[in-house]
């Protein structure tokens, strides 16, 4: 017994301590992850063959074994293929982690203050006419792919040009607006969104609430929609549809979801650098 503990803290180190200490937090992201997912199923099969395997073995069944072996062999393809978009998202969750958040896509509170007013003016404005619209705040997953089905304008953010895209019998009135608060800029309008998989859904939810939903459901972006039927203002936020909301709240939601806690610190040297690029365009052109 005594050997055995010797051999036991012989095999104990700092590197083996942390390196199950990593494994055991993987593990359990992994689980958290696959969680109310189609792959939890699949994981709980993967768990029942990794248990089936040694026992066929030890019973002796040859075939059964060669079969579950084979099967663990092609396993992993399978996987990837069948479940590329929950890989998808994972591989974009661990880039939005919130090191990754603060390097980048901060804008200064001044600016955010103003381009966030123009928003919220342009949405009261077209709430008030009843007026359909869907308006993306890009945050820290890349939309690219969604800016490339629009037209891109890559235009100042103001209340006017966004009232004036949405204004019906317009080409662009149907399409969603893609928004970049840490550039300062429109970069698209008339842009397709991927449709909710949520079967949850109300009838009463129209095609503008599903696209919304459906945009969080595969980014990180929050999206404001503006109901042509009621002019009830709406807004989709971690795969969440949040109905019926005023101004000043969809106000404090953007400024929360788009400032740094330490507000005395929101300030990267990229937003510096742009700061002083935008501000040396607006003495040039007189602004």
């Amino acid at each position: 017994m005594e050997e055995l503990l010797l051999y036991i803290q012989s095999r104990i180190t700092i590197g083996s301590v942390i390196e199950v200490l990593i494994i055991t937090f993987v593990v359990y992201r992994v689980l958290l992850w696959i969680r109310g997912t189609q792959a939890e199923q699949v994981f709980k099969g993967l768990i029942l063959l990794l248990f089936l395997a040694p026992l066929s073995a030890w019973l002796g069944f040859t075939t059964l074994n060669l079969l579950i072996t084979n099967v663990f062999t092609w396993a992993f393809i399978f996987i990837v293929v069948v479940f590329q978009p929950e890989f998808r998202s994972a591989l974009e969750q661990l880039g939005n982690n919130q090191l990754f958040k603060d390097m980048l896509r901060k804008p200064s509170m001044d600016f955010l203050q103003n381009d966030v007013d123009e928003v919220i003016k342009a949405v009261g404005n077209l709430a008030k006419e009843e007026i359909g619209a869907l308006i993306v705040l890009e945050k820290n997953t890349g939309l690219k792919n969604i800016v490339n089905t629009g037209i891109e304008l890559d235009a100042d953010i103001s209340n006017e040009l966004l009232e004036n895209i949405f204004t019906p019998n317009r080409p662009l009135h149907d399409g969603a607006v893609i928004l970049q608060f840490w550039t300062r800029r429109i970069q698209a309008a008339g842009c397709l969104l991927p449709l909710s998989d949520n079967r949850d859904l109300g009838s009463e939810l129209g095609t503008r609430h599903r696209a919304g939903l459906g945009m969080t459901e595969k980014s990180d972006a929050i999206v404001i929609i503006v109901s042509e039927e009621t002019g009830q203002v709406s807004y989709a936020a971690n795969k969440t549809l949040f109905q019926d909301v005023n101004p000043e709240m969809l106000k404090q939601v953007i400024l929360e979801n788009f400032t740094l806690k330490d507000d005395g610190k929101n300030n990267t040297w990229f937003h510096k650098f742009w700061e002083k690029i935008d501000g040396s365009k607006k003495e040039s052109t007189g602004a």
